[in-house]
């Protein structure tokens, strides 16, 4: 029998299965916020008995931790021949629901609200929470208007306030939604020869020096003219081609404040394609024993992937893979550079001055 550490188990209110040939568990910024999983049972005794269909809930753990709580199966494939049977399920945690819908038709305007309220409001009919995690300076300020569109799903309108406040989403593994960054703890150490199975990484040129952001905001007998109707913010960026800018309009009406966070947030879009590192070890576990969480730190040390004299940068998670096949159980973790979380001038003195990624803090832009 594998070892404990080797389990992926689905737990239902009708029993629990744990005979899978293929496990999949996805987590990223780019597509899985809300956890996705896929999972294939191949032996005929258990496709007999495999009852799991789409509406179901379930809780899955690998290693004995909980990864998904109550979530949906949503998909459903069974095939067989006369050599081969086979039964695959596909599903998400309790947060996915938050993109299908829309919000309440009752819900459409909110003055003065911030946030966490606002998430909360549309996301209760839903079951699920939201919180703030270690947000950046005004995050949480209120919004003076906030009107959503027709057929917006919560996740469309959370997401768009995020933007507008410098805040990647992912979710929890109970489905809680989250926007913001874990507080900086120890940071996982991966070494070139020691605990990596493969490994890659990619490095872009940013096309663009600057980006910059415009808005405006509604007259008032103390707010007219240019101060209402010209709002802008810029970001300068390292390694951009000089000259060339990016300009957008924030998608909805913002302060000083709230241009220069939406213009933030572009800049660390920017940070966090420019460099790609993809990493793949044994096991399902960090190497403390816990599981994986978004922006977690990671250090990794590998000369090959990193031509300075140390070899090393010190990144943060983007996206994690959990796999379990014929040719054992990896995990694939892919991670960016901290820019991507928290806007920080390049630092002439950090990675050997090879390599020194950054953006500035966005501030007040004349229109052009």
């Amino acid at each position: 029998m594998p070892a404990p550490e080797l389990f992926c188990e689905v737990r239902t209110a009708g029993g629990t299965y744990r005979n899978w040939m293929q496990v999949v568990i996805a987590q990223s910024f780019d597509a899985a916020w809300q956890r996705n999983f896929s999972l294939i049972c191949a032996e005929p005794n258990a496709v007999a008995n495999f009852r799991l269909k789409p509406g179901d809930r379930v809780d899955v753990t690998i290693a004995g931790q909980v990864v998904i709580r109550e979530g949906y199966i949503v998909n459903r494939e069974a095939s067989y021949d006369a050599n081969r049977h086979g039964v695959k399920v596909d599903g998400y945690s309790k947060a996915g629901v938050a993109a299908e819908g829309s919000v309440d038709s009752g819900t459409g305007q909110f003055r003065g609200y911030r946030l966490n309220a606002i998430a909360n409001s549309v996301l209760k009919p839903y079951g699920i929470k939201f919180r703030l995690e270690n947000p950046p300076e005004g995050a949480n300020e209120p919004f003076p208007n906030v009107m959503v569109r027709y057929g917006e799903s919560p996740f469309s309108l959370i997401s768009r306030l995020c933007n507008m406040r410098g805040l990647w989403l992912r979710a929890d593994a109970d489905g809680t939604m989250v926007a913001g960054t874990k507080p900086d703890g120890t940071a996982a150490t991966f070494v070139e020869g020691q605990n990596i199975l493969a490994a890659a990484c990619s490095i872009q040129m940013p096309a663009v020096s600057k980006t910059i952001y415009n808005s405006q905001q509604p007259g008032s007998d103390s707010l007219f003219g240019k101060k209402a109707a010209e709002i802008q913010a810029g970001s300068t960026l390292s390694g951009g081609i000089p000259g060339i800018v990016r300009k957008g309009l924030a998608e909805m009406p913002a302060d000083a404040k709230g241009v220069q966070l939406r213009t933030n947030m572009d800049a660390q879009a920017i940070e966090s394609s420019r460099l790609r590192v993809s990493l793949t070890y044994a096991g399902w576990l960090k190497p403390d024993g816990t599981l994986w969480s978004l922006t977690d730190k990671v250090s990794v040390k590998s000369p090959m992937l990193f031509p300075t004299e140390s070899g090393q940068m010190e990144l943060k998670l983007w996206g994690y893979v959990y796999s379990q096949n014929e040719a054992g159980t990896t995990t694939t973790i892919e991670l960016v550079n901290a820019g991507a979380f928290a806007i920080r001038n390049p630092d002439a003195k950090a990675d050997d001055g090879w390599y020194r990624p950054g953006a500035t803090e966005a501030q007040p832009d004349a229109p052009t």
